[in-house]
């Protein structure tokens, strides 16, 4: 029996038993082997003709692009100085030129107010009342308040009469309780609350009962340094018809008052914020810019103390430019589709450039030389002679030597783009554009002529792949892609004979995997005789061994 490499097959008859069976066995497995090395011939088969499949998808796409009209109406644009401009142009639109002036951007306005030492400034700044004993007596006699309330044109004036010797409390009280402090519906118009300082000064605070944040809820009253009403600011933009009201009460800081803008549901498109300038004395501003530029969107403000920067002095926002001296303003910088059709202009900087807009035609030669490029490659595939099929020790055989399917089928992919397009064609060959047949059957193209024929008559390049029926030309480009289409179908060749492939290779793996079995079982019959065998002559030997002691010992006995 054999474990591993040890063998004891053999032992007790002193035959080589095992060297006999493996013998035995290497003849028996030729069949096996042979099918063995038909199966890895049909691997390699089929390899070949799923990479002769890719190849031709390789062409197909190329095919395919040639075949479609958007492919050959892409446009490229040269911009001469692109610092000052970018422009892009639609697919299909005429070659142009002309020259572009960028006179000024377009911007957005910019407000700004003067520098504080921090963004925590008051911007709106409580009373000076100079009392500090909120159970003080203020009035030393009768005394009215008119507070006027709502817009300035429909303003309502609430009158409140009050006695002498009142404390800030009381008075609070008073205009509360006041029955002029009532609207039609009995809802009270105006708040006044008692509030102290920073500083430690006490005052009144008069705000609107409903929150004061629109044009018909200002709240005044001047005269008194111990009460102070809030006061509302009003940003705009010129395309907004609503404008947006803040109320802003006494001891606002910038900081707080650049949140309530951003934060308002109101607001009409502006952003606040505080920067910081870095000068060395109050580098702190609070800035309002617009979220958009141009004209349309010019800011306007009012009771908010900032001044116009971006805009100022009726400065335009908007931006200039000019296409071969004709001037344009426009509200952006980008995105500017409406000077010339289908073409897209995004302004960089003032100053000149000038602008080119063809046909791009490096894609179709492009896709040209990858049609021919493809070919070759599979060309290459089929002979045999591809870098696919080489190693670096030896050169291989190649599976489709004798393979007539493969070979007519390239030379009908051959004759397909050496055919003509038809008689009344400008080009009608791709031999007119270039077309080159060599001796070892590749086709190569002459760049020079391909280029010259773009360059002079495009259109016709155009019409030799896509076809024109008024002129009875047919299209190479559909033709080439519905050959290689049918190529590459379920039921094209490639895919016939890679599944006839298949099914034998199938078959022969079953038939080795049976004949294994069969030729395992076999042996395992035929080792268990073989054993039996070795240790009926060790039986046979020991017993010859026994006659032959017997033998000598009386042989011995008689000398």
């Amino acid at each position: 029996m054999a474990t591993g490499s040890i063998t004891t097959l053999g032992i007790g008859s002193g035959l080589d038993l095992q060297d006999i069976l493996d013998q035995l066995k290497e003849a028996d497995s030729t069949t096996i082997t042979r099918k063995e090395t038909e199966a890895t011939e049909l691997q390699t088969l089929i390899d070949s003709y799923n990479s002769v499949n890719a190849k031709l998808f390789n062409i197909k796409s190329s095919a395919l692009s040639l075949s479609l009209e958007s492919d050959f109406l892409k446009t490229s644009v040269t911009v001469s100085d692109e610092e000052i401009a970018s422009v892009t142009a639609d697919n299909g639109i005429s070659a142009t030129n002309f020259d572009m002036e960028v006179i000024s951007k377009a911007r957005y306005n910019t407000w700004q107010s003067t520098g504080v030492d921090s963004e925590s400034e008051v911007i709106y700044t409580e009373p000076e009342s100079g009392i500090t004993d909120e159970n003080q007596a203020v009035t030393t006699g009768a005394q009215t308040y008119d507070i006027l309330y709502g817009a300035a044109e429909s303003q309502t004036t609430i009158s409140v009469s009050v006695g002498s010797g009142l404390t800030l409390d009381e008075i609070a009280d008073a205009i509360n309780n006041s029955e002029n402090n009532q609207d039609e519906n009995g809802d009270q118009l105006v708040t006044a609350s008692v509030e102290e300082s920073d500083d430690g000064q006490f005052y009144i605070r008069l705000s609107s009962a409903q929150g004061g944040d629109s044009a018909d809820e200002q709240v005044s009253l001047s005269g008194f340094d111990y009460i102070k009403s809030d006061t509302t600011i009003r940003i705009a933009r010129a395309d907004k018809d609503d404008p947006m009201y803040l109320s802003l009460a006494p001891g606002t800081t910038y900081a707080q008052v650049a949140e309530l803008i951003n934060d308002s549901a109101d607001n009409p498109g502006v952003t606040a914020s505080i920067i910081n300038t870095g000068d060395s004395e109050a580098p702190y501003r609070l800035t309002l810019t617009s979220d958009k530029t141009g004209e349309d969107y010019r800011i306007s403000i009012g009771n908010l103390p900032l001044s116009e920067v971006n805009g100022a002095d009726g400065d335009s926002l908007n931006a200039e430019f000019s296409i071969n001296g004709v001037n344009y303003k426009r509200q952006s910088n980008d995105a500017i589709t409406d000077v010339i059709a289908g073409v897209t202009i995004n302004l960089k900087k003032a100053g000149e450039t000038s602008v080119g807009i063809e046909q791009n035609t490096e894609e179709v030669k492009e896709n040209i030389l990858s049609l021919v490029d493809g070919f070759n490659e599979l060309l290459s595939l089929v002979k045999g002679d591809s870098a696919d099929d080489q190693t670096e020790d030896e050169e291989q055989t190649n599976p489709m030597e004798n393979d007539y399917t493969m070979g007519r089928m390239v030379s009908d992919l051959k004759n397909l783009l050496v055919s003509s397009a038809g008689d009344s064609a400008v080009y009608k060959s791709l031999g007119d554009i270039g077309l080159e047949l060599n001796r070892d059957g590749t086709l190569s193209i002459d760049e020079d002529t391909l280029d010259q024929a773009l360059a002079s008559n495009f259109d016709a390049v155009v019409s030799l792949f896509l076809g024109d029926e008024d002129t009875g030309v047919s299209g190479l480009g559909d033709k080439i892609n519905d050959a290689i289409t049918d190529l590459v179908s379920s039921s094209g060749i490639v895919t016939t004979e890679t599944d006839a492939a298949e099914t034998r290779l199938q078959k022969l793996e079953s038939d080795i995997e049976t004949a294994t079995e069969r030729l395992e079982k076999r042996y395992d019959t035929l080792t268990s005789q073989f054993v039996e065998l070795d240790t009926y002559i060790a039986q046979l030997n020991s017993e010859s061994d026994y006659m032959q002691s017997i033998i000598d010992s009386f042989n011995n006995s008689n000398d």
